[in-house]
């Protein structure tokens, strides 16, 4: 008897400390988010929405912006306007040129003007040679497939522009599969990846005059494909200025930042955006770009 007179007790406090509390959430009202990227001999590329309050269901489509002026500015001159080519999406009609500074405006019906900060097309790093040293697929006992990869690659740093992206492409009976490298040594236990300087790292030798080589392991897990249909596969060597490593520094990443970014609350906020008047990321690089056919 002593013991249920306990329970219930217990189960009364319990229950007292329970009650509801109203939580505010701060929004600020909507605001633009303005992702603009591009590369040196190509277009900038621009797609545009708006935040949305938290704790709330938003339809993307309706998040769009279709109507806004985005003005590009070369070397703090306005050089060009962009054109719409999609919900939400905009392209320049002029090609960045490298060493060239750019800032982009934009403005719409929907919100008052905002503004980029600068970024500079860099000086692209050289990819002089990239080989597959082995290849080796494997199943586990749970009878999935996975391929290890061993590349060897010799870079020519870019002086000022040290932060650079890996980026492997396969192809296999005609199409193509994205992958990301991330530099692994031959010791499990060391990092190599550090924010985008590929050449500060355990695993890049310095060979003298700004030439650097980088052994690395990288492994496919069940690819759409086996190693034997492999046809070729492509390298691309990213060369960014150092807001690369600002943006890495604050904890993001440009592919995730790329990868899904709209639409998004702006509470908590947001972890990086170089936009003044609302969020997102004004960035610019140097592409080069090696392919090897395996068949």
């Amino acid at each position: 008897m002593k013991k249920i007179i306990k329970f219930i007790l217990i189960t009364i406090i319990f229950s007292a400390c329970i009650k509801e509390v109203d939580y505010k959430l701060d929004f600020e009202g909507s605001k633009p988010v303005i992702f603009a990227a591009g590369a040196a001999n190509q277009k900038l590329h621009a797609y545009i929405t708006q935040t949305f309050a938290p704790l709330t269901e938003a339809n993307p489509d309706s998040l769009l912006v279709n109507d806004a002026l985005i003005e590009i500015y070369e070397n703090d001159l306005p050089v060009d306007t962009m054109i719409l080519t999609g919900a939400g999406i905009y392209e320049s009609k002029i090609k960045l040129k490298i060493n060239h500074k750019y800032h982009i405006t934009a403005k719409s019906k929907r919100f008052d003007k905002i503004i980029s900060e600068p970024d500079t097309v860099p000086v692209a790093a050289e990819l002089l040679d990239a080989k597959v040293l082995k290849i080796t697929p494997e199943k586990d006992t749970s009878y999935s497939y996975s391929i290890d990869f061993i590349y060897k690659f010799t870079i020519k740093k870019s002086v000022a522009f040290p932060y650079n992206d890996l980026t492997i492409n396969y192809f296999s009976h005609g199409n193509k599969y994205e992958d990301y490298i991330f530099l692994s040594s031959d010791n499990e236990f060391i990092e190599c990846d550090d924010c985008f300087d590929l050449f500060e790292n355990p695993c890049s030798i310095n060979k003298g005059n700004n030439i650097y080589e980088i052994k690395t392991k990288a492994t496919l897990y069940n690819p759409d494909f086996t190693a034997e249909e492999l046809d070729s596969i492509q390298f691309i060597l990213e060369t960014y200025t150092s807001l690369a490593a600002k943006l890495c520094q604050s904890g993001m990443d440009i592919e995730e930042y790329y990868g899904n970014p709209l639409p998004f609350a702006s509470n908590p906020p947001v972890q990086f955006s170089n936009i003044k008047g609302g969020y997102g990321l004004f960035i610019l690089e140097n592409i080069d770009s090696m392919t090897i056919i395996l068949k």
